[in-house]
């Protein structure tokens, strides 16, 4: 496995709903592997309060603490997409802020089809679906494997 690209991110709310898009090219290797981690994964307790009952304001319904406390923990979410010669692989909507993502054309992870080849132009998306802390670090490590990984080994 050898490292192609590590990229760090510093996110706030006004990355809130918005897509980062990672290019790059691919050439000899069997797979792609992505590690994608994001802290923290809740929004702290006193401002997701702060923004849930506003929000709860805003459409106008009680923003009494019972109420406020039915949408807690409010979560930050990032989810990664892949594309590769312009083809969407797929996005898995999972909410772990620690992922491994496997691509490869023998298995590739849940929510993502297998590339016919790994050679080739390549998209990786992250999608802030909610950013609502201050600060929510990201990291992302694209890494291309080789013939005999044991990560292919299923």
């Amino acid at each position: 496995m050898k490292t192609i690209l590590t990229r760090h991110f510093e996110l706030g709310p006004q990355d809130d709903k918005t897509t980062i898009p990672v290019k790059f090219t691919l050439t000899a290797a069997v797979g792609l592997l992505i590690d994608f981690a994001y802290a923290p994964q809740n929004v702290e307790p006193a401002r997701a309060t702060r923004l849930i009952k506003a929000e709860l304001l805003a459409a106008d319904l009680p923003a009494a603490p019972q109420n406020v406390a039915q949408y807690l923990p409010l979560q930050n979410l990032i989810t990664i997409s892949a594309a590769k010669d312009g083809h969407y692989l797929g996005n898995h909507h999972y909410k772990a802020p620690q992922q491994q993502i496997l691509l490869s054309p023998e298995h590739s992870s849940l929510g993502y089809l297998k590339p016919d080849v790994i050679s080739g132009q390549w998209q990786i998306s992250l999608h802030q679906h909610c950013i609502a802390s201050e600060l929510v670090k990201v990291q992302l490590t694209l890494s291309k494997l080789e013939e005999h990984n044991e990560l292919l080994q299923y």
